[in-house]
């Protein structure tokens, strides 16, 4: 059963939009908005997949055109898109897939267009895109079409992980899990593990904390217990286990750098039970406020939000010099490990990008240096597979007098968690 025209509308928009400022989630939040869960969720669904999968997919859709897709109007550019996805993708019958992206199509801009789409669609249902991929003899090219990656990052983990990079690349295709943190500042974890029993909400435990649950099968999210009353965080494990390397303990001074929207700050609170000072700095308030908002939900206190860049700060830095128990440095980052959760991520950045990235993360690491205590811990993580978001950091670390305690990357495909880098430091004496 498919959703009508409508939907394939919300897709169709949300793509133009996708095009323009190379951003998913916010498009995808607020055009589906108005919609049934069900119809929000198959609109992402199908907008999800279509930037997951748009090297794949333009490459075939070019190949029935014979000319180039983007010469195309944008709205018959991502018609095209959304034909040839759903045709290939998912188990919708050929004549809805036709007849509600046409009729979309008529919606968003007129009969001729509609007319246009239509034609090329027809040729798109019986088009052998196999035999197309089979004719490209050199094994990456292949790989990056129909895996729909860039050539210049999937070479990229080739040079550091050598043939394991074909299996990081697949497991960053795959959709990423629901996993919930259980919130114990708001209920015990195993009343609100029996609770998810007891609604006959399947469920496991993830490897790396028990109060880390995955969620299985498809469930609305807004209908989950507890959603309204902060009884979870969504939260997946690989973000978890930073805050399980910081360890932080009642009556500690903890610093987090880089904190909205929360997630991480929540979790320090939650396992210093509410009774550690957070001072957490973000450069963004809108943002900030975000994680304010998060505080109160999940029953969160003794948060100090900070609205300042801590790299430029330096009455912040004389401030507060080597007086955190132990900071947190919630880097920005490449995010080229969370491409299973963010597709986009696999068109919107370059190595240029990365570097810029390295050269923040490396000034947050010294600001660190002299904010925490000498006895103190700095935990940096990042959401990122690059070696100069990673394993360079180590080396600047020890360069700048600090001691590696932990050093180590989750991947997707060993893991099932997002792809982090973590190092734990202490200061030499």
């Amino acid at each position: 059963m498919s959703a009508g025209w409508k939907s394939r509308t919300a897709v169709i928009n949300i793509l133009r939009k996708f095009e323009e400022d190379g951003k998913l989630k916010v498009h995808v939040d607020s055009i589906s908005k108005g919609f049934n869960h069900q119809d929000r969720a198959f609109i992402r669904e199908l907008s999800v997949g279509i930037v997951r999968n748009l090297k794949l997919i333009d490459f075939c859709v070019q190949k029935v055109l014979k000319k180039p897709l983007k010469q195309q109007p944008s709205v018959q550019r991502n018609a095209l898109r959304l034909i040839f996805y759903q045709l290939k993708f998912t188990g919708i019958p050929s004549y809805a897939v036709l007849n509600e992206t046409v009729e979309a199509v008529k919606k968003v801009s007129d009969e001729k267009s509609a007319g246009f789409v239509n034609a090329v669609g027809r040729k798109l249902l019986n088009f052998d895109c196999q035999k197309h991929i089979n004719a490209i003899r050199s094994k990456i090219k292949r790989f990056c079409l129909v895996q729909s990656f860039e050539e210049w990052m999937f070479k990229r983990w080739l040079k550091f992980y050598g043939n394991e990079s074909y299996e990081i690349a697949e497991s960053l295709n795959k959709n990423a899990p629901l996993f919930l943190r259980i919130n114990t500042l708001k209920i015990d974890e195993k009343e609100f593990k029996r609770i998810l029993n007891e609604r006959n909400i399947e469920w496991e435990e993830s490897p790396i904390s028990p109060l880390v649950v995955r969620i299985k099968g498809r469930v609305v999210i807004e209908e989950l217990p507890g959603y309204d009353r902060g009884y979870f965080y969504i939260q997946d494990p690989a973000s978890f286990y930073s805050v399980l390397l910081l360890s932080p303990k009642p009556k500690e001074r903890i610093l987090e750098i880089a904190s909205a929207p929360g997630g991480k700050t929540t979790a320090i609170a939650q396992l210093a039970k509410n009774a550690c000072e957070i001072v957490a700095v973000d450069v963004s308030e809108e943002r900030i406020e975000i994680l304010k908002e998060n505080c109160k939900k999940l029953g969160v206190e003794n948060v100090v939000p900070v609205v300042t860049d801590i790299t430029e700060d330096l009455d912040f830095l004389r401030k507060n010099r080597h007086s955190f128990d132990r900071i947190l440095i919630d880097a920005p980052c490449s995010g080229t490990g969370v491409i299973r959760r963010h597709p986009e991520g696999k068109w919107n950045k370059s190595e240029e990008f990365i570097k810029r990235c390295s050269e923040l993360q490396k000034k947050m690491l010294k600001c660190a240096r002299s904010l925490v205590k000498p006895n103190g811990i700095v935990v940096y993580s990042v959401c990122s597979l690059e070696r100069e978001e990673g394993e360079e950091i180590k080396e600047l670390a020890e360069e700048i007098s600090f001691k590696v305690l932990t050093s180590e990357r989750l991947f997707p495909h060993r893991h099932n968690t997002d792809g982090f880098y973590y190092l734990k430091v202490r200061p030499l004496h």
